[in-house]
């Protein structure tokens, strides 16, 4: 399918196409489509046959359209911020304060691998984080991330093959392992956990962070079952 697209957007230029791509691509939560191949494939064989000018041109193209992909699932984040309760506002903006010197260099190390990253922009979105630094953050990271693997192209390919592209298992199990723990970050107690970190330091309240998360994941599991008991 995604080839289909580039193939299709390519008609109007292999910029547009690339960009395209890549905004489709990272625009809807949870639903990350693995596309990093095809555009590594493409960049590469571009570079190959017009030179590195047109190679970092079309990776900070593709970091442009991914950046702006990501912009969506921020403004869509933000807009359940007016649906949750005033405890899960007060959490998140504990969250926001707390991750406020974190958040950028996560932000890139997340937006710079495959990791399912949803499961942190989300909560940023909803956290009402500062849109210039979530916006620097992903370019950075994705402009890392197409660069290395337009470098490495060649041996991915070689040992991965185009079917890590179409393969819809991956694609399911990435989906429900990033609302997995997207829901158990919103969940936890961000509140206990910055006043931790102002009033014992940096050890507890990474101590706390580990409990938090255990807490909200195993409170998740609980209520499972009860799902499927509804009649």
């Amino acid at each position: 399918m995604l080839k289909a697209l580039l193939d299709l957007a390519s008609m109007y230029g292999s910029y547009i196409g690339v960009f395209t791509v890549s905004l489709v691509s990272n625009s809807v939560p949870f639903v990350g489509v693995p596309y990093l191949l095809i555009i590594a494939s493409y960049v590469a064989r571009e570079a190959m046959r017009f030179g590195l000018s047109a190679e970092l041109a079309l990776i900070v193209t593709s970091a442009m359209g991914s950046t702006a992909g990501k912009l969506i699932v921020y403004f869509i984040a933000a807009g359940f911020r007016f649906k949750l309760s005033e405890n899960t506002k007060n959490n998140l903006k504990y969250f926001a304060s707390y991750s406020k010197r974190l958040a950028l260099p996560l932000i890139i190390l997340f937006a710079a691998t495959p990791a399912p990253d949803d499961m942190l922009y989300v909560p940023l979105g909803v956290a009402g984080y500062p849109l210039a630094y979530y916006f620097l953050g992903i370019f950075i990271g994705k402009l890392i991330m197409v660069w290395l693997a337009t470098t490495y192209f060649r041996v991915l390919f070689k040992y991965l093959g185009d079917e890590v592209v179409t393969n819809p298992v991956l694609g399911v199990c990435v989906a429900a392992l990033t609302i997995y723990l997207t829901i158990t970050i919103m969940r936890m107690d961000w509140r206990k956990i910055a006043e931790t970190y102002y009033e014992k330091g940096v050890v507890r309240s990474a101590k706390m962070l580990v409990e938090e998360f255990l807490v909200a994941s195993l409170g998740l599991f609980k209520n499972i079952p009860q799902l499927f008991s509804r009649k």
